[in-house]
């Protein structure tokens, strides 16, 4: 009877040191994921920043208007069929065999046709786009031992 409760003792405190490992890994990733987006929102207030100067350099150089800028914006809104403020590419299909054609690939993924017409912006990646995809696949959660 002794034993049962040892190793009953022994589980728990083994259960309790993997739940203290979670949570110590959940706190890292969360303090990594707060660090991450204060970073991102600085990036993007800069973006902002600099869009903006872009804009009115260009509105005083030519003589465009703030209404022509948000008839432009709309317009590229719209061509996926949505007015959500969001650009997203649509889907195109290829030329030779039919199927779908997704956004930044300038040939098709089954037969190899050479498929133009993407916006050349969509072909765009940054170092970022594989960090952030290498990152989901590195995402685990501590293994409990057996």
């Amino acid at each position: 009877m002794m034993d049962g409760g040892l190793f009953w003792e022994l589980r728990q405190q083994r259960d309790i040191s993997y739940a203290q490992d979670a949570a110590q890994h959940a706190s890292r990733r969360a303090t990594d994921i707060a660090t991450e987006i204060k970073t991102l929102r600085s990036a993007l207030d800069k973006m902002l920043l600099i869009n903006r100067a872009l804009w009115e350099i260009i509105a005083e150089k030519s003589g465009l208007t703030d209404e022509y800028l948000t008839q432009k914006v709309n317009e590229i809104d719209l061509r996926d069929g949505k007015l959500d403020g969001k650009v997203t590419s649509a889907v195109r299909q290829c030329a030779s065999c039919g199927r779908t054609i997704f956004a930044g690939h300038q040939k098709c993924l089954y037969c190899g046709t050479e498929c133009g017409g993407a916006n050349p912006l969509d072909s765009i990646h940054t170092g970022e786009d594989n960090v952030l995809r290498n990152e989901m696949w590195r995402q685990h959660k501590p293994q409990k031992p057996f």
